[in-house]
């Protein structure tokens, strides 16, 4: 039987979701980062104040408002300040360079841009001002540059060195001081514009990798995000108690930073801890500090992590207990008698399909991927003629329901969903009788590395613009840790070379560092496998790879 889903007693708006938090957890503690301690209440206030100062700007229903910070409480409440106004917010990744900053700026017509000045050494003035040409040369804090015409404010939080960039509006502080000077804009003027939000208004939009050479922004509404975050809190992805002090890896511009961190300890009251730093260091030093009880992260970040602390005497296992879930008698059940994990795609924020908590599976039914949620309908078919699939059969996941995305941003629903709203998710599996879902692989040519979509098209248009490229294929190998690691071969030019610690070395400074190749092969076009027709045998080239990492 499929899972039921619980949703809230309330329209599933942002506002609404905060309001109920803050008035049955107000004087529970929500946010600690270091000095920074906020319980609900003071955090409701926190991001009202920001977003009187944002109404005070001229933001409001439907303002597209992208942020570039670093998991943090000021994150939270930049973002909660945007989103509680009816904004649609579109947070963005601090691994970012300038190029794809700027890409992600004008394909989602961002208005307001919040951003961080300078973290972990990195300078993001810089970085902006590259990724938005004319920038530099703004005199004032309504900006109006050609190349992102739809640019008005950029919000630093941060001091911004050399001097203060003119454009620069400089922060909290003057968000706050924007609110104060408008005294119309009070509070009860605040709540009627949070009235005005509805399920069906925009509210996330996130960047994901696609089949084409270019990411997406998926689009969701208050409805389907609140909707689809409340009904996993049964689920290991959801799993939180009330008196749990939670530690996310996940960053918060991705959807497991919010789906399994942030909305499951507002729904439960619990607090988020943040650190200074990424770093194993500053984590575990955080951990023991704050006396963490919830650790949920990538498994690529597990090992350096409970590695340190194995190296100080500290046991992190009662803090990552969906990594060992236990029958009632204290026994853990095996890998193979429980859910194997909860499929799902940011274009349904999230899994599809769900397992209860500490469910142990029949043996028949082992390595499943959960069985759809109620209101969540999934078929399998011939992904060359359409038709559905008997049980068991391998073909294409279809999926509809009350989780999808409102559609891609700035493309037409036809071109993403059929006539009956199905959308292709491009994920072979099977369904069995039962109605679990099993996971064979992708159709197409998509990375997933730490929880992160990657395009081979992507990587290979900014490793082609590289001198001395003349062909460059991306595939993705087997990790442990990793799920898959980006590899790349790379085909020099007649008479040229390249070396790859010096393409690395410019990647870097042009994309996110995960899209990077971890691997660089230099090979020659013969020793490529290709077909008759001389494209890349991707499948071919990938055994190759494999078993030259292999010797």
């Amino acid at each position: 039987m499929e899972a039921i889903p619980v949703f809230p007693d309330y329209p599933p708006t942002l506002p609404n979701m905060m309001d109920s938090a803050v008035e049955r957890f107000g004087d529970r503690e929500f946010l600690v980062d270091g000095p920074t301690r906020l319980t609900y209440r003071q955090a409701d206030a926190a991001s009202a104040h920001l977003a009187r100062g944002l109404l005070a700007l001229g933001v409001g229903k439907a303002t597209r408002v992208a942020v570039v910070l670093p998991d943090c409480a000021d994150w939270v409440l930049a973002w909660w300040a945007a989103a509680r106004i009816g904004a649609f917010t579109i947070p963005l990744s601090t691994f970012f360079q300038a190029k794809e900053l700027g890409w992600a700026l004008k394909e989602a017509d961002i208005d307001t841009l919040i951003i961080v000045s300078n973290f972990l050494g990195r300078d993001y003035i810089e970085r902006l001002e590259r990724a938005v040409p004319g920038l530099a040369g703004q005199r004032g804090t309504r900006v109006a540059v050609p190349s992102h015409p739809y640019l008005r404010h950029v919000v630093v939080f941060g001091p911004c060195h050399d001097g203060d960039r003119p454009w620069a509006i400089q922060g909290a502080g003057a968000l706050r001081a924007l609110a104060d000077a408008n005294p119309a804009i009070d509070a009860a003027f605040l709540s009627e514009v949070e009235r005005q939000v509805y399920p069906a208004d925009l509210f996330i939009g996130i960047c994901t990798s696609g089949s084409t050479s270019q990411p997406k922004i998926v689009a969701h509404t208050h409805g389907s995000v609140i909707r689809i975050s409340h009904a996993f809190l049964d689920s290991f992805l959801g799993r939180m108690d009330p008196d749990d002090r939670n530690y996310s890896g996940m960053p918060l511009f991705w959807l497991g930073g919010l789906n399994s961190n942030l909305f499951p300890a507002i729904f439960k009251g619990a607090c988020m801890v943040f650190t200074p730093s990424p770093k194993p260091e500053d984590v575990l030093d955080t951990i023991v500090r704050e006396k963490v009880t919830r650790i949920m992260m990538w498994p690529v970040q597990y090992k350096p992590l409970t590695d340190l602390a194995a190296s100080r005497g500290i046991d992190l296992t009662p803090m990552m207990d969906h990594l060992h879930v236990q029958r009632p008698d204290g026994s853990t059940i095996p890998p193979e008698r429980r859910i194997a994990s909860l499929l799902g795609m940011t274009e349904s924020f999230g899994p599809h399909g769900a397992g209860r908590w500490g469910e142990e599976l029949p043996e028949k039914n082992g390595a499943s991927f959960g069985r759809r949620l109620r209101g969540v309908e999934r078929k399998i078919v011939d992904p060359k003629t359409g038709k559905e699939l008997p049980p068991r059969q391998d073909g294409e996941l279809m999926i509809r329901g009350f989780s999808m995305m409102q559609g891609y941003y700035k493309r037409e629903r036809a071109d993403t969903f059929d006539a009956d709203g199905w959308f292709a998710t491009g994920d072979t599996c099977a369904i069995d009788e039962d109605g679990h879902l099993y996971f064979r692989g992708r159709l197409g040519d998509m990375i997933k590395t730490t929880g992160a979509n990657v395009s081979p098209l992507e990587v290979e248009a900014v490793m082609m613009t590289y001198p001395g490229v003349a062909e460059a294929v991306v595939v993705g190998l087997p990790d442990p840790e990793r799920g898959e690691r980006v590899a790349a071969v790379v085909i020099a030019r007649e008479g040229e070379s390249v070396d790859p610690e010096d393409l690395r070395r410019r990647m870097l400074e042009d994309m996110s560092s995960y899209k990077v190749p971890k691997d660089l092969f230099v090979m020659k076009y013969d020793e490529v496998p290709r077909t008759t027709t001389g494209k890349v045998h991707r499948i071919q080239l990938k055994e190759l790879l494999a078993k030259r990492m292999a010797a």
